[in-house]
């Protein structure tokens, strides 16, 4: 399952119909969407617009490295910004806006594929 976490719903609704072939929410607000993953909603992969009001993709990163989640999902952090250097060099997931879907789709199977991402894989019961 993938979120995908942009203030704008009409890009959130636009990335998941991007990836219709995954079980893809949205959330508008960066504090629901840490919400709902801390309460256990299972979740591989977030998808977060790195620039929204209250709070950015970053910082909604680093909420969930915080919660010392059993199972974190990969995040993935979307920017329309020149400025996305610094990103990289914390080690962080860029994906630089605007992107198509099929590169968005082919990043996803990577990421959810790639076993040094997840060295715990649990498979669903």
């Amino acid at each position: 399952r993938i979120l995908v976490v942009d203030d704008l719903p009409e890009v959130a609704r636009a990335i998941a119909r991007m990836l219709s072939n995954h079980d893809a929410a949205t959330e508008t607000d960066p504090r629901r969407a840490i919400a709902r993953i801390i309460d256990g909603e299972p979740f591989d992969i977030v998808l977060v617009d790195l620039d929204m009001p209250y709070m950015t993709g970053r910082q909604l990163s680093d909420a969930l490295i915080e919660a010392k989640l059993e199972r974190p999902p990969i995040v993935l952090i979307m920017s329309g910004s020149e400025n996305v250097a610094s990103l990289f060099a914390t080690g962080r997931a860029v994906l630089i806006k605007p992107f198509d879907g099929s590169e968005l789709r082919e990043l996803v199977s990577v990421m959810l594929h790639d076993d040094t991402v997840h060295e715990h894989h649990h498979p669903d019961a």
